[in-house]
């Protein structure tokens, strides 16, 4: 046992003060001179010795309650040690089936339980068939490693990094994480774009470092290899629509340049038209820009929005997929200082379909320090759950103690 404030233990001199009141009200009796003792009866031996036995039970309990007061002021708390494994071993499901793995998971399955890296942390059963889980959130299963109960714990993950989302954690566990690389080398067709004279070809490649992407053009003929499973889509125009008052109408000069060497360096049909209102908008408008001083309409394509911001880094600043707005009056040295084409490009959304489809392509694997979590120094934590406060047993052992006090004290007064 310990003492939360131990401190507070000073105040067990204060047990000299029922001792020196007990002592200080005993005072001696007086004597009186009688001419004759025969009419005086005699007083009784066992009351008088039961008197003096409760006087000092009541000294007892009085020194037993100023000991109770000082310890729930001081906080008394014990531990109490919990039974823990001593190791677990933790394998990512899709590790299983990789053949290169296969010798170091039969020497962990033969002598240990191992355990799977998903939710509930389910136990390896070589008869279960092993679920398609996606792609583990790697940092979010290891804020619920308490629920194992181990001290120390062994990762065999691929470590992807499209698996690390969110905060790197800290927690209590010894944690060893073991990067097993799975991944190979692979170059994969994403899509296929029809232009005037030719086949645009966007390919994926993906190893344990880097995701990267290349275009090149092909004639119709020489796509034919490549268009099993991939459809040739054609290349539609993009509308574009420009609103602006006076005072941003210089504005318009610079988006459609930029746009025009846009649409030369992609060979993509670019159309602009300015507008006077939102009620000339077409319906086959995919871009809206708005420069004016009011709040922009409701538009179910893509807007760009006049909204000055000094803080803002970029010219042009990404509210959501669809909003997007000009943070500064646009001229020709932070046009070319920020490179206002590029900022442009995600307007245009050439790719919508494909921003789901490249995670299933992203091999790339972090080291096994960049997935390691962070460990908390185990000296400045306490273990909420192997601490066991005494402070509420003390204050019921102070009232029992009160009461018999005062019982016997009302005996004694009698």
């Amino acid at each position: 046992m310990f003492f939360a404030n131990p401190m507070y233990l000073w105040a067990l001199l204060g047990l000299a003060i029922p001792v020196v009141i007990h002592l200080w009200s005993k005072s001696e009796g007086k004597t009186i001179k009688v001419g004759s003792i025969s009419l005086l009866q005699k007083s009784e031996t066992t009351q008088s010795n039961r008197l003096h036995l409760n006087e000092w039970i009541l000294l007892l309990l009085r020194m037993l309650a100023v000991t109770l007061l000082v310890f729930i002021l001081a906080e008394p708390l014990a531990k109490t040690k919990t039974k823990k494994k001593d190791l677990v071993y933790l394998i990512e499901p899709d590790l299983i089936k990789i053949s290169s793995f296969k010798s170091v998971f039969d020497s962990l399955t033969e002598n240990r339980e191992v355990k799977l890296l998903q939710k509930d942390f389910a136990t390896y059963n070589p008869e279960d068939s092993l679920a398609k889980i996606g792609v583990v959130n790697y940092w979010q299963l290891v804020q619920d490693f308490t629920q194992l109960d181990a001290d120390s714990i062994v990762v065999y993950s691929q470590s992807l990094v499209k698996g690390l989302k969110g905060k790197r954690p800290e927690i209590n566990e010894n944690v060893n994480w073991i990067t097993i690389d799975s991944s190979s080398t692979f170059e994969e067709v994403l899509q296929l774009r029809q232009l005037q004279d030719s086949v645009e070809v966007l390919k994926v490649q993906s190893n344990n470092d880097k995701l990267y992407f290349s275009k090149e053009f092909l004639t119709s003929n020489e796509v034919q290899d490549l268009t099993e499973g991939v459809v040739v889509i054609p290349t539609d125009t993009i509308h574009i629509v420009v609103s602006a008052i006076d005072s941003l109408a210089a504005q318009i000069p610079y988006f459609k340049a930029s746009l025009k060497a846009l649409s030369s360096y992609l060979e993509q049909p670019i159309t602009f038209k300015e507008v006077e209102n939102d009620a000339e908008i077409d319906l086959d408008t995919d871009v809206f820009i708005w420069l004016q001083p009011n709040s922009p309409p409701e538009f179910e394509g893509v807007t760009l929005f006049y909204n000055p911001d000094a803080f803002a880094t970029h010219l042009i600043e990404r509210i959501d997929s669809k909003k997007y707005t000009l943070t500064q009056r646009i001229t020709r040295k932070n046009a070319v200082a920020n490179h206002l084409p590029e900022q442009l490009l995600p307007l245009l959304n050439l790719h919508p379909e494909l921003e789901v489809e490249i995670d299933k392509y992203d091999n790339r694997v972090s080291s096994s320090e960049g997935i390691q979590p962070l460990k908390i120094d185990s000296d400045n934590q306490t273990d909420k759950a192997s601490i066991i406060p005494f402070t509420p047993w003390f204050w019921l052992a102070l009232v029992l103690v009160l009461i018999v006090e005062r019982i016997l004290s009302r005996i004694q007064n009698q």
